[in-house]
């Protein structure tokens, strides 16, 4: 007798690429017929209004009825995949950690930080963020988030003290660090000069606690200094309000503005989670309230990756608030099409450190 035939395995698949320059599309088109469908893939066009959506075509592609479910079954297992992952995946303040940026996604007053964290050698997220208040929208910003985890605790303080973290605020990060499970160097540039900053989260913690406990607890502790002046710094603490639904945040907001019901921040917060609430069901968003020593910053911060918006699907409110502001130039300028087609990650708004009522757009270089 024959011994039985083995089963044959599939060959790896190796594309031959001929130097085929990508397409980064941030709206698609389905169209389907009996003998085939037809993918379309292209880049909108602002403004986008409510009677009038254009989009340039960058690529069509047309598929068999089998290659069509086939994509279908494979888009559906990798959509799941994604969705299993740990709610930690959208707390950390620089979303995801697979992109490899670089020197001109950074400001460049930031790129020696830059430089820093590269010098890890582990991976690390990249988030860019707008900060919008009255005549002003400031665009060098950035967050590198690493997992602490994944580096040693004696390069994370090295770097603090390379970039001139005052000593009282280095011995609290020290100090703090082994509790944390995210490290986040951030740079913001203004008109004035520029300004580090360095967060532990300490989303783990959070998640350890019985689900039965929905006090308020520490989530994020901010370390923050003038890069000219070190002596000018303060410690932020941001305290998370845990599994609130969306009417719980609305009635924080309530209470966080007092009386500024008419703020261009509260109007645009709520527009902009009224439109991601549709894409969650009964889940909810990390809501967090930060407050800073010797300064009147009373703010919220509020992380949309879950809803898996892109920057454009929030550009009409961004719009308003560039008028309500009173920005200078046009909105464009801002928000070109490639930082549309980025991930929206999350919100903060409210009273700043100056006093002053302002919106901070963050977004993802790159999403996976």
């Amino acid at each position: 007798m024959s011994p039985p035939e083995e089963p044959l395995e599939s060959p790896t698949l190796r594309w031959v690429d001929p130097g085929l320059a990508p397409v980064r599309a941030d709206i698609c088109q389905v169209l389907s017929s009996r003998e085939e469908t037809m993918l379309l893939f292209g880049t909108r066009k602002l403004p986008f209004t409510d009677t009038e959506k254009q989009a340039t075509l960058d690529r069509r592609i047309v598929l068999s009825p089998s290659l069509a479910k086939q994509l279908a079954q494979s888009l559906r297992q990798f959509i799941d995949e994604r969705e299993a992952l740990p709610d930690s995946a959208n707390a950390t303040p620089s979303g995801q950690l697979r992109y490899n940026p670089g020197d001109d996604d950074a400001p460049v007053a930031a790129r020696p930080l830059l430089q820093l964290v590269r010098s890890l050698d582990v991976g690390f997220g990249f988030e860019k963020s707008i900060k919008f208040t009255a005549g002003s929208a400031l665009t060098d910003r950035m967050i590198l988030g690493v997992r602490s985890k994944l580096a040693e605790p004696d390069s994370l303080i090295g770097i603090c003290r390379r970039i001139g973290m005052p000593s009282v605020h280095l011995d609290l990060f020290s100090e703090s660090l082994p509790a944390a499970n995210t490290v986040g160097f951030g740079y913001e540039g203004s008109t004035e000069g520029g300004m580090y900053k360095v967060y532990l989260e300490f989303w783990d913690q959070l998640r350890q606690r019985p689900e039965t406990d929905n006090s308020p607890a520490l989530l994020f502790l901010g370390f923050k200094w003038d890069t000219r002046d070190p002596t000018r710094a303060a410690i932020a603490r941001y305290v998370c309000h845990p599994r609130l639904t969306i009417k719980g945040v609305n009635q924080r907001l309530d209470a966080l503005y007092e009386s500024r019901n008419n703020s261009p921040s509260l109007q645009a917060t709520r527009q902009i989670m009224s439109l991601a609430s549709q894409r969650i069901g009964n889940d909810s968003f990390v809501y967090v309230e930060a407050s800073e020593e010797g300064n009147p910053r009373k703010s919220f911060d509020i992380n949309f990756y879950k809803a898996g918006l892109q920057v454009f699907d929030i550009a009409p409110v961004l719009t308003t608030l560039w008028q309500r502001y009173d920005i200078p130039g046009m909105p464009e300028q801002i928000l070109p099409g490639q930082v549309g087609a980025c991930p929206f990650g999350h919100l903060s708004g409210g009273l700043g450190r100056d006093g002053r009522d302002f919106l901070t757009m963050y977004y993802e270089l790159e999403g996976i």
